[in-house]
């Protein structure tokens, strides 16, 4: 097989049936490096080891289910996962990953349980005892449970089928279920069709090959973490290392010595994880750090801030990090994950427009005071496999190029809908233009717009958080990120989680903010929490043109957010009108 061939069939093959060429080809690469909290080497995955782990992990499910069967998937951070999803693709069974089923998380997977109507579960040998009594007297007591560690393995390197798999690419490989940032989360039917388009989206706007080593630490039960850390590295051929989401949280410099080590040319996360690794850097752990490697800095998932890019690329620059090395993106789970980036190789496109322009009237323009200004930052151009539009939503008319709309999306990338929920998937997969009837396109929920020079997608927030104020359309992602910045004025950390959503009272819709604290801040509210909560107010006042009607700072840990780290504005709204929020004394809210 040449070079040329392989990389065609990586781009339209099933991802299993790329593994078993690979597998033949090359037996003994390393594809995966696991990482333990110190960041020291613990476990590793050559091809034929990950070969060998899918076919018995294929084997025990052909043995206990059925084609089309939906497999509970239940993994802590480490390779075994791999296996186990792959080994479920292998065989034509519904891959369901999920987070654990521990703490405040069990109803949350006994939910996804019951809703994709799992009989089989899969974990390692040493939790499955564990997750079988975090079920006991739920709906999800009796799932069949595998433990996939200890499976007995085939010997012997696979033989190159004389034929691809019979896989049918229109066919569910796996439920990816959202994350619940603004409802109760919902399996997106991902064939497995999907799974390599995007595949191939990926490798051929970023320009991946064999030699493009990754370091990821998102987990793999997250959109990210499963296409760019698990199946991706499979269709490229690289070598990816990974390590925790908690080392990251706990370590974030850890992580940018990682990428040092093991010079790699992609690494990134959510906007959050770039403040983090700026807020947390120490130039004792940069000593030897070269990151001239580094050609992609992915960042995605968040609400991207120009000061953030900024900050990290002035703190790292000494390192040798390059601004033009940020790869500013946006997806979502419905289409996988990967719909725009880029250009490659450029510094991130911004847009100065003008805030009044934009929240009052949803217009693009530029600005004339420069008070009135906002920069926001493109999140690239969408791969030529998509097609991305902004429409208006009430009225589905397709807007000109430079209005904010609901942005919509057609191509072979987007899923088929979502697990038993018709009446949704019509509503979110197959929407249609007041110009296009026949043409279905998938609605993402997000406001944003299309640049008219350049066509990058430029993303201002979600409908649902939508707050309309004092005759105003204002992205609670922006007054949180003023609060944030008020905060960071006072010498706090720009990482601190805030929420801010609206609430009807006497037939008024006011704004409400929560600040969840930390050790620091608590501290600070003691001695200054009038002159605290003073500025905050003045400068949401002075960036936004409205008022925070309650403003409140709930204790540590108290903020609900989605396995990804978003934060659920939907349920904060609900428990703060439950009365079930409570906040620190001493500081007292505005009525």
């Amino acid at each position: 097989m040449t070079d040329f061939e392989l990389f065609s069939a990586a781009g339209s093959l099933p991802v299993h049936d790329v593994l078993a060429i690979r597998t033949w080809l090359t037996p003994d690469k390393t594809l995966f490096t696991f990482l333990d909290d110190e960041g020291e080497e613990c476990n590793r995955l050559t091809y034929l080891d990950l070969w060998r782990r899918c076919r018995a992990v294929g084997a025990s499910l052909a043995a206990v289910s059925d084609p089309g069967d939906r497999i509970m998937l239940f993994y802590p951070p480490g390779l075994d996962f791999i296996s186990a999803f792959i080994g479920c693709l292998m065989v034509g069974r519904v891959a369901v990953p999920s987070n654990l089923p521990a703490r405040r998380r069990v109803d949350r997977s006994v939910n996804i349980v019951t809703d994709c109507g799992a009989k089989v579960a899969m974990g390692p040998s040493d939790q499955v005892p564990e997750f079988r009594r975090s079920f006991e007297g739920t709906k999800a007591e009796t799932l069949q449970w595998i433990a996939t560690d200890t499976l007995p393995l085939e010997d012997g390197p696979p033989c190159l089928p004389e034929q691809p798999s019979s896989v049918d690419m229109g066919a569910v490989a796996y439920l990816q279920y959202t994350s619940g940032s603004t409802s109760n989360p919902k399996g997106v039917m991902i064939t497995f069709g999907n799974v390599t388009t995007n595949c191939r989206m990926i490798r051929d706007t970023l320009r991946l090959n064999q030699d493009s080593t990754m370091v990821f630490w998102q987990p793999h039960h997250h959109d990210m973490g499963l296409i760019c850390a698990v199946l991706l590295p499979v269709v490229i051929g690289n070598h990816t290392v990974l390590m925790t989401p908690a080392t990251f949280v706990r370590q974030p410099m850890l992580w940018i010595q990682i990428i040092s080590r093991y010079k790699a040319e992609v690494a990134g996360g959510p906007n959050f994880a770039f403040d983090m690794a700026t807020e947390r850097y120490a130039p004792a752990k940069m000593e030897g750090v070269d990151l001239s490697n580094w050609r992609l800095a992915l960042n995605g998932s968040d609400i991207v801030r120009p000061s953030t890019l900024d900050r990290f690329a002035e703190r790292f620059g000494p390192h040798g990090y390059r601004p033009e090395t940020f790869l500013i993106c946006y997806g979502m789970a419905e289409a996988v994950l990967f719909l725009s980036a880029g250009p490659v190789g450029k510094k991130p496109r911004y847009a100065a427009v003008d805030i009044e322009e934009l929240e009052q009237h949803r217009r693009v323009q530029l600005p004339t005071d420069p008070s009135r200004s906002r920069l926001l930052v493109g999140c690239g151009e969408p791969s030529w496999e998509v097609e991305a539009i902004a429409v208006e939503p009430e009225t589905r008319r397709k807007l000109p190029v430079g209005e904010v709309g609901e942005i919509w999306i057609h191509s072979a990338t987007v899923g088929i809908g979502y697990w038993e929920n018709p009446e949704e998937s019509d509503r979110t997969f197959r929407a249609h233009t007041e110009e296009d009837a026949g043409k279905n396109y998938l609605r993402t929920g997000d406001l944003g717009f299309i640049h008219p020079e350049d066509r990058q997608v430029y993303i201002c927030g979600r409908i649902k958080d939508l707050i309309i104020s004092e005759g105003r359309n204002v992205h609670p992602e922006d007054i949180e990120y003023t609060i944030s910045e008020a905060l960071a004025a006072r010498g706090e950390s720009k990482t601190i989680s805030s929420v801010v959503f609206n609430v009807e009272f006497n037939d008024r819709q006011l704004i409400v903010a929560a600040v969840e604290v930390d050790r620091s801040l608590k501290r600070a509210l003691l001695e200054k929490g009038a002159e605290i909560e003073r500025a905050i107010r003045q400068a949401v006042a002075a960036d936004h043109g409205v008022t925070l009607h309650r403003l409140l700072f709930i204790p540590p840990s108290s903020m609900c957010k989605t396995t990804s780290g978003k934060v659920q504005r939907g349920l904060m709204r609900q428990i703060y009108v439950n009365g079930a929020l409570s906040a620190l004394e001493p500081v007292g809210a505005a009525a």
